[in-house]
Order: structure tokens, then sequence, then C-alpha cells
């Protein structure tokens, strides 16, 4: 590697995991734009999204991602002549970039940054690369915008999942939510089906709302619907009669994650109002299972706090205002129409459609001329 293109503990990281890597470099050409997700347990599903971006603005698309990920079928509903996937661990494409910079290719987006070095800033990210060509460009997706905000280097390269304002700036916005094909309507059985996306944590999930929901529907007499959670944790804490309410699919691969979103007729959030710790998820960051929501066309059910900072209303979403309507919430979903239901899709993907405008103007100003 050159010397000072990473911080010493980054060099030291890569070069000695390097030593056990012989994977070859990525080509690329004048019209290639990389696309690199450098963390290996997180934020994947963001990089279909931003391919697709990249190949409707005109580039030939080099996918950067650990084979791992790639064999839980990231890709699978997604194929383009313009799409290379590369199998290639994280210290060879580190060691590759560190030895070659960009060579030819007209730029890349880093869909997670301040993740290849082990400090504050951005200085990894456009060190690795060295002197850009003309025209050449370093793009980097910011996933939490609180400490770049506070210590000021939050810079023109940085975008985000969705417009956030945080101390008077405002960021600029791209929001990947294409998947590849997939079935727009689920059919409306006897079985309402519930889908909650993420780990099942106080931190992240207010489980107990839904606990007591249920338990209220039950004991109404309802037995009209199913929620399936899809992440890590466990309900064993949940009452005998209640469980069978419920599936704990536990981590999956993309593959099974897409098959239970197409099965899934609401999205539950579980973001609570009222726990600070949730308040990231309409202030500095998001979820991805927003998503999952826009991609899917899947309407959400979800506290009107997040609904608003995600762009979603009464008309696309069931929206309630605290958990306490919880309850209500999921009983207008269980009681609503076909009709109903369809208009809440259409104007779902009505949404995601004008977001998808919006984040193609964002990258093709951030990318710049000449095009394709």
């Amino acid at each position: 590697m050159r010397p000072g293109c990473l911080p010493p503990r980054s060099r030291l990281k890569y070069s000695w995991e390097g030593l056990f890597t012989r994977a070859a470099g990525p080509e690329a050409s004048d019209n290639t734009f990389f696309l690199w997700e450098p963390c290996s347990r997180s934020h994947a599903e963001v990089v279909p999204g931003y391919a697709h971006y990249l190949l409707e603005l005109g580039f030939d698309v080099s996918v950067l991602l650990t084979p791992a990920r790639l064999d839980e079928g990231l890709f699978e509903r997604m194929h383009h002549p313009r799409l290379t996937l590369n199998r290639i661990p994280q210290a060879a494409i580190v060691r590759h970039f560190a030895r070659h910079g960009l060579g030819r290719a007209r730029g890349i987006l880093i869909s997670t940054a301040r993740k290849i070095g082990f400090e504050d800033s951005y200085r990894s990210e456009h060190g690795l690369f060295g002197a850009l060509a003309p025209g050449q460009k370093v793009l980097l997706v910011e996933h939490d915008v609180k400490l770049p905000v506070q210590r000021g280097f939050l810079d023109d390269h940085v975008l985000t999942l969705r417009p956030i304002e945080h101390r008077g700036v405002r960021t600029r916005a791209a929001n990947p939510h294409h998947f590849g094909e997939f079935r727009l309507r689920a059919p409306r059985g006897p079985t309402v089906n519930f889908i909650v996306v993420g780990a099942l944590r106080a931190r992240s999930r207010n489980v107990d709302a839904l606990l007591a929901a249920v338990g209220e529907l039950h004991r109404e007499g309802r037995r009209d619907f199913h929620v399936v959670f899809v992440g890590e944790g466990s309900l064993r804490h949940v009452p005998a009669e209640l469980r069978g309410y419920f599936t704990v699919a536990g981590r999956v691969t993309f593959s099974e994650l897409y098959a239970r979103m197409e099965g899934a007729h609401f999205v539950l959030s579980l973001l609570d109002p009222r726990n600070p710790d949730h308040d990231f998820y309409a202030g500095t960051g998001t979820s991805g299972h927003f998503q999952l929501v826009y991609g899917f066309a899947r309407p959400c059910v979800v506290a009107r706090k997040f609904a608003s900072a995600h762009r979603l209303t009464g008309e696309d979403s069931i929206v309630y205002e605290d958990d306490g309507r919880l309850t209500d919430a999921m009983r207008a979903a269980l009681t609503m129409d076909d009709a109903a239901y369809g208009r809440m899709q259409s104007a779902l993907a009505g949404l995601a459609a004008r977001i998808r405008e919006e984040s193609l103007a964002t990258l093709r100003e951030m990318i710049g001329g000449p095009w394709p």
C-alpha cells in the first residue's frame, strides 16, 4: 500500500488480512462506477437500490461486496447486462484501491462511510484513492449525521438515505429502495400478515407495545392475523395463549427476506415516540425497514413522529399517535377492505416513485457530467 493512504491502524489491519487474500482486483472502464459496501454485517440492503440508480444514470456498475452477502441472495431478483457482481474480500478491495486508485473508473460510491478507517472523519475514504483524475468522484453514504455535523466534517461528497436537518445543516439524500422484481399484492385470505424487520430489542423495537396490542385483540376474539419477526431476538416471555400469533424467523438470507416481504400485507414499525433510544430514527439517521416499505409497497403501521420523518401519511400507511393507539392501528389493518388497501398501496408506490426521481436528481448533480 502507498504510505499514508490510510491511518496506521487501518494499514496494519488490512495488510495483515491481505496476507491470506489473493483475489484479483475488479476491472474498470471509463464508464465504470464502483459501488462498495465496506461493512460485512450491515447495510447491504442499500446496495441493490444504489446499483439500480447508477444503472439508470447510464454507468457500468461494478459492485464490491463480500462473497457471503452475495450468497445470501442480495441480487437474486436483479439482473442487468451492465451490472457486475465482484466476489472479493474486503482486504483485497482495500489493497486494490491502495495500489491502483480508481484507475479509469468514473467514480465510486461507498455505501457506508467511516468504516474502512479507525477515525471519526472521511480522511480514510478520501486518502485511499490518492489523487483523482478530472471528473472522478468519491461519494460517501452517511448513516448517522450526528457526529459529522457536530464536528463539522460533513462535506459535499456525502449523501444520506433521507433528507436530514440537524443543527441547521440539511443533507442531500438518495434513498435506495429497489430490490428487483416482486409480487405487488399478497393474497388477502382469512389471515392478515404483519411483518417486523429488525432486532427485537428495546433499543430498536417496542415489543411490549405489540404484545399488549395482540393481547387486547385476542381478548376481543380476533384470530385473523399473524406477525412474523425477521431479525435477531426471541419471544421467550410471550404468554402461552399468544404464541400462536407469532413466527420468529431470526436472521434470514435476503432470499427469504424478499419472500417474507412478498407474503406480508403490512410492516409493523414498532418505533416508540416516547423512547429516547428511538429518536435516532426520526433524527440523525433512519432504519432500513422503511426502504422495504417503499420498495415492496407494503403499507407501514407506524407512529406519527416517524411517519412524518419518512414522508408517510394516512394515505399510504396506518399512522397512529403513540403506542397506546397501536391496537387501534392494527384493528384498522384487519378491517380494511381490498379497495382501500389497493388505494393505500398505490399511494405508497407513488411516494416511492417521487423519492426515486429526487434520488436520481441528487446523484446526477453530485456526479456531474459528462454523461454516458
